[in-house]
């Protein structure tokens, strides 16, 4: 039998969100043995080895398999990285990796739509201007409103999945592996935030090939394009004649632009600024207000205003289970995980099996 990979141990207890303390207490083990064990310093013992299967939701052969293409920290796009706590970025990083390994089954089975992301410039705004301005022609987008930019990216070649667990600070988090992949947090974020989190990790991946990103400078470039992308500089100047009411914010207005472009307020003050079409002090102001109403977070339309469901995924693996008779016992088995711990990274997607769904793979 091959020799067990120690790392599989740790990307094990991660992804189940475990310290090593915790992980301890369900084997009556010490933190320190633990430690020593994911190191390769103590050796795994059949019983320690069955006890991690079962706590851990894995077949024995996950701990022996060889990634040939394990995450690096350049391709893991992690907002607020600087400021998050490590324990929650190698959550979130766990995550991904098996997600990874999912979307490897899904390749292996289906032809999913071919990645059509071309790297952008981020040496300045102009230049970030033109790469979300030639994604959007790329993509046979337009100028106008997009109505769905989760289906977007997905058609674009990323996999788009929501993932509970990440820190609340924290709208997404990429990968940007072979087929890159975009985690959105599965916390009731507004249907704006959540579309704006999906542009800002398209910018990354334009942006950002091979850089480590989290920083203010990197992050800040990922906003401009995610502006850019869901307001085109022209389209959005046209229209912005009416935000102002003599010198104050109209906001009847920006409502109004709100549910057109489907961006929240506070990012159209925050393009308003990029522009030239707000002052400084009037986008300071424009904050206060929202705050002082209550819309910090959350704005008063986003209740009306549906979030987007990612499809790719859900529908990839009815098309397994329907046409292909690979059943979700099957992909788990694939992945060298149990069924719940498929279950568990899946989280609602599993369930939403009574929506309509669009066969992305027919549009390759």
């Amino acid at each position: 039998m091959s020799q067990i990979i120690y790392s599989n141990i740790r990307l094990a207890r991660l992804f189940n969100g475990f310290s090593l303390t915790d992980l301890g207490e369900r084997l009556d083990k010490s933190k320190q043995y633990l430690s020593r064990v994911e190191t390769g310093a103590e050796p795994v013992s059949a019983s320690l080895e069955q006890a991690l299967v079962e706590h851990l939701g894995i077949l024995p052969e996950f701990l022996r398999h060889v990634d040939p293409m394990p995450l690096t920290e350049e391709q893991c796009h992690f907002r607020k990285q600087l400021t998050t706590k490590v324990a929650l970025r190698q959550y979130a990083r766990a995550r991904g990796e098996m997600l990874k390994r999912l979307v490897c089954v899904l390749e292996e089975h289906l032809d999913m739509p071919g990645y059509r992301i071309t790297e952008a410039d981020p040496t300045s705004e102009e230049s970030i201007e033109r790469g979300a301005e030639q994604c959007r022609s790329a993509w046979g987008l337009g100028w106008g409103p997009i109505s769905n930019i989760t289906r977007v990216a997905e058609n674009a070649g990323a996999v788009v999945m929501r993932v509970n667990g990440l820190a609340h600070e924290v709208d997404a988090v990429s990968f940007a592996t072979r087929r890159p992949v975009i985690a959105l947090n599965g916390s009731g974020r507004s249907a704006c935030r959540a579309r704006f989190g999906v542009a800002h990790e398209l910018g990354h991946f334009a942006l950002h090939i091979g850089v480590l990103t989290g920083d203010r400078l990197t992050e800040s470039q990922a906003n401009r394009f995610a502006s850019s992308f869901l307001l085109p500089r022209a389209s959005f100047l046209a229209e912005s004649h009416r935000a102002l009411r003599g010198s104050r914010i109209n906001w009847d207005y920006m409502s109004q632009l709100k549910q057109r472009w489907g961006v929240s307020k506070s990012a159209l003050l925050y393009r308003g600024r990029q522009l030239g079409v707000f002052s400084d002090d009037q986008v300071r102001a424009g904050y206060i207000s929202l705050k002082r109403h209550g819309e910090a977070i959350e704005e008063r339309e986003d209740e009306f205003m549906p979030v987007e469901q990612p499809e790719m995924v859900k529908d990839g693996l009815r098309m397994m289970t329907d046409e292909l008779g690979v059943p979700l016992a099957a992909v788990a088995r694939k992945m060298c995980v149990q069924p719940k711990l498929l279950r568990d990274l899946l989280g609602d997607e599993e369930d939403a099996t009574d929506t309509k769904v669009v066969n992305l793979f027919a549009m390759a």
